[in-house]
């Protein structure tokens, strides 16, 4: 063979397995959908509370986490004592995260 044929032949083949490796890239690539992915589970997290205030008395409470913005809201609070002597200093259940102060 001559070095002409040699030659065109390398290019062939090299342009040949450029077009393979670009459409291994296009077929197996990633997606832009999947670039920032959404949390559609455990975004809030709840947590509760209580403690004694003494022989009778007691206080608990519940607050929501956001764990994307890192933002902390109370949700419920409740001072007991004695019965009949209980009170709600804070009630948000069946409020919206975004409503909560």
């Amino acid at each position: 063979m001559d070095k002409k044929k040699i030659r065109a032949e390398r290019i062939k083949y090299f342009i040949l397995g450029i077009l393979v490796v670009s459409g291994l890239f296009l077929l197996t690539g990633a997606s832009l959908e999947n670039a920032t992915p959404t949390l559609n589970f455990g975004r809030y997290q709840i947590s509760s509370w209580g403690t004694s205030l003494g022989e009778k008395g007691g206080a608990m409470g519940v607050f929501i986490v956001d764990t994307v913005s890192g933002e902390t809201k109370t949700v419920y609070t409740r001072i007991y004592g004695s019965p009949g002597k209980g009170k709600v200093i804070k009630n948000n259940l069946k409020k919206p995260f975004s409503a909560m102060q």
